[in-house]
């Protein structure tokens, strides 16, 4: 229980600290100006994206003990995830016979999962530090589904004509911070060089202050408008997100041998990262090509007020796998 309500306290905490810092600016009664607070949350979240969390990753690998071949099933699961959360919510959407534009931002929020931010935190606080690198290498290809698959399938359903950013996944600095770290820790791991004990706390204090940073710079953009507007929509999303998805995922990482491994941690750690929010990310698509952007701001808040049942049920089911 200890756990459970610091892990809550963390997340909102964070998110109420970024959205009060922003209504603050707002006022006109903060030293900052709003164009100076969107450098501020561009360097918070650089910060945290390309130094926390690729440091934690990394120490995290380096000290995990014998890493089985069963782990590289991880990435896929991921993938599997957001290729069935989008499919979903294309589903979904069919049967609410939502118009084209609501449609490309049910299709983000189904896709796109809060694994960096509230995920690993999540799976830290109950399994520790070996969690951050079974969360990193679950979220491997994440950049790459973003820019390759979720882009295009989105820019279908928009009304402004615009064309998706001309990215290749491999030259994204996020992921290249990433899979350099895990590399790095991998290549130290499998070379048996001993890791300094306090390494092993320093991992798991990266990741927390990563997820703070995250968690606050999000806080700092946040809008609330007309999400009572979509109560149909929003709950189609949570149906997808901590039901469906996580049964599909959670059964397809048995089936894979993973709670076989270390007492089925790695089980465990899957069926929660496959049951977490709405990712900030889904908002992206909406603002390019002039997507439902409220219907994604509704269900991204909706399902993030949702942990405050969803945690303790996966609590409850947890010791079951």
């Amino acid at each position: 229980m200890e756990r459970l309500l610091l892990t809550l306290t963390i997340i909102f905490v964070s998110l109420l600290a970024g959205y009060g810092i922003r209504q603050w600016v707002s006022s006109g009664r903060a030293p900052l100006s709003e164009e100076a607070l969107v450098r501020l949350r561009l360097v918070i979240q650089k910060v945290a994206m390309f130094g926390l969390i690729p440091v934690s990753a990394m120490l995290s690998l380096w000290g995990l003990p014998s890493p089985d071949v069963r782990l590289l099933s991880l990435p896929f699961l991921g993938l599997a995830a957001w290729v069935t959360g989008g499919a979903l919510a294309l589903l979904l959407a069919g049967r609410m016979r939502l118009a084209p534009a609501q449609t490309g931002s049910l299709y983000c929020c189904g896709t796109f999962t809060n694994i960096g931010a509230v995920g690993t935190l999540v799976a830290v606080m109950y399994f520790g530090e070996k969690a951050i690198a079974m969360a990193s290498l679950y979220r491997l290809c994440e950049e790459m589904f973003f820019f390759s698959v979720a882009l295009p399938v989105a820019r279908r359903y928009g009304r402004s004509g615009k064309k998706a950013p001309a990215r290749r996944f491999r030259f994204d600095p996020v992921l290249a911070a990433i899979v350099l770290a895990l590399a790095l820790g991998l290549v130290l791991n499998l070379a048996g060089v001993s890791r300094p004990a306090v390494f092993g706390a320093l991992s798991t204090a990266a990741m927390l202050t990563g997820t703070v940073c995250f968690l606050l710079s999000i806080g700092m953009g946040l809008r609330l408008s007309r999400m009572t507007a979509y109560v149909r929509e929003s709950a189609a999303v949570s149906l997808i997100k901590f039901v469906l998805v996580p049964v599909v995922i959670t059964s397809l990482a048995m089936l894979a041998g993973l709670g076989g491994v270390d007492d089925g941690v790695p089980l465990k750690v899957v069926a929660i990262l496959s049951a977490m929010p709405v990712a900030m990310n889904a908002l992206i698509p909406p603002s390019l090509f002039d997507l439902d952007l409220d219907l994604a701001n509704a269900c991204w808040v909706f399902t993030t007020l949702e942990l405050v049942v969803v945690l303790p049920v996966l609590v409850l089911i947890l010791p079951l796998l």
